[in-house]
């Protein structure tokens, strides 16, 4: 497809520009895309660190007829004298990046350090390092999502941009899949956006939130078919991620006020909530901020001086729902239902059903051997009673999850990220034995009584909740 077809074809679709290889062809496409009102935004940089000529040397004559186009050179690097990720080659790729950036600053020509499994900069980590030390205010890192899963866990994503934010030029995204990603092949690490298991919406809205102000790319390589094939449902996946990150947060719409829900939280306020066993708000532990009510105690177990809080309002048959984004590394805390209070030694505790909120696998119970993972202590299940499915996805530290509980009075069904966990019935003999079989046996009517309020729990972690929202089922 020639540069102008595809500058027509992506204006069509409705994308904002195009990535470039080297130096030819570049102002050919600089100018295609200019017509249509599109940009190159990157160019990708060949730099080999053991030549003489680490670059095409045609880029000290283009580099000049760049400026004003705004263009990052995202470069990559190669060497047959060092491994990947090899530190011991900072200083040689810091000198050529040095160089390249001081020529490259005054046409307004930024570089960015693209890290790809099997480069010599082969992880979101070396880009930042290599950005730092080459200490340039043109020179920032990548964050490419499919080479990132690749060379590490899902699990320390948030970390990561937390590390990397500062220094970061350029994103790419795509679909993908969850799950032990470095074993994956690229049929499942780059798929069109909107397709496989990992959450990428969830991924971009951390990205924003924490203040990311640069280009998100979609990557493409290798994809099978047509452009059409990819490009057509990827665009229309972003269209809805734009869309669903301008809905306002905390807020009923038109077709919930229809449907009967009710907000029990309006990220500014606690007034439909109270202390267990009080008729105030717990006066430490418990804040609102970013359009959150978050718990923030730490130290990993329950806090008997600050406490959990239940809505003010009792509920029989209901669907409640809220989005919940654990922040402390093994955290714990839950949602509990048909609440008793003012039973039991502590009378600051509520008994109740409980949807377990966990970290599963940096848990203490886990790591101690206390708990089995996927066991009915993981995250989702029924608190001590019902395991979660299996085979559940939840997002890892620092990203939202949204969850869901539906009962009938009888009839109970937890939801994780648009999948049915768990489904149990309050009158069945299986559901009353379990009981029997747990250690709530001696609590009296655990699980049975007919009403209830929400409870939300403080158990030394810090986690943020908003959009909770509840329904009585007529």
């Amino acid at each position: 497809m020639s540069i102008d077809k595809q500058s027509a074809f992506l204006k069509q679709l409705g994308y904002s520009g195009i990535e470039q290889r080297e130096t030819s062809g570049l102002l050919e496409a600089v100018n295609a895309m200019k017509k249509v009102g599109l940009r190159v935004y990157t160019d990708y940089m060949n730099i080999d660190i053991d030549k003489d000529e680490p670059y095409l040397p045609s880029w000290r004559e283009m580099i000049p007829k760049l400026k004003g186009t705004n263009i990052i050179l995202w470069a990559h690097f190669h060497s047959e004298k060092y491994k990947s990720s090899d530190t011991a080659a900072d200083d040689k790729i810091v000198k050529i990046v040095q160089d390249l950036a001081d020529f490259a600053k005054p046409y307004g020509i930024r570089i960015a350090i693209y890290h790809h499994i099997g480069f010599l900069v082969q992880t979101a980590e070396d880009s930042y390092r290599i950005a730092t030390k080459v200490n340039r205010d043109n020179v920032g890192s990548v964050l490419n999502l499919c080479h990132y899963l690749r060379t590490a866990s899902e699990d320390d994503l948030t970390k990561t941009v937390d590390m990397t934010l500062s220094k970061l030029f350029v994103v790419s995204i795509n679909g993908a899949d969850s799950g032990d990603t470095p074993k994956m092949d690229w049929t499942r690490l780059i798929r069109p956006l909107g397709q496989g298991t990992f959450d990428c919406y969830r991924f971009v809205e951390m990205l924003i939130d924490k203040g990311y102000k640069g280009p998100i790319g979609i990557q493409c390589y290798n994809l099978k078919g047509n452009p059409e094939t990819y490009l057509v449902p990827t665009i229309e996946a972003w269209n809805g991620f734009k869309q669903r990150y301008a809905e306002p947060l905390n807020v009923l719409t038109k077709k919930e006020k229809k449907e009967g829900w009710e907000l029990l939280f309006n990220g500014k306020d606690t007034k439909k909530w109270r202390g267990v066993n009080r008729t105030f708000f717990p006066t430490k532990g418990w804040r609102v901020a970013d359009n959150s009510l978050i718990a923030d105690v730490k130290g990993g177990s329950e806090s008997p001086d600050v406490g959990d809080i239940v809505t003010k309002t009792k509920y029989s048959k209901f669907v409640l729902k809220w989005e919940w984004n654990m922040q402390t590394r093994g955290g714990n805390s839950g949602v509990k239902y048909y609440v008793q209070e003012g039973i039991g030694k502590d009378k600051l505790y509520g008994f109740g059903l409980e949807y377990q909120l966990l970290d599963d696998k940096y848990n203490k119970m886990l790591l101690d051997g206390k708990m089995k993972l996927n066991d009915f202590h993981s995250v989702g299940s029924l608190y001590e009673i019902y395991a979660a499915s299996d085979d559940k996805k939840v997002n890892s530290i620092g990203i939202w999850n949204e969850s869901m509980i539906v009962s009938d009075g009888t009839h109970v069904e937890h939801w994780l990220n648009g999948k049915m966990i768990v489904k149990y019935d309050r009158s069945s003999q299986d559901f009353k034995d379990k009981i029997k079989a747990s250690k709530f046996k001696n609590t009296p009517d655990y699980g049975l009584v007919k009403e209830g309020p929400i409870l939300l729990q403080d158990h030394g972690s810090v986690i943020n909740y908003r959009n909770i929202k509840i329904k009585t089922i007529k």
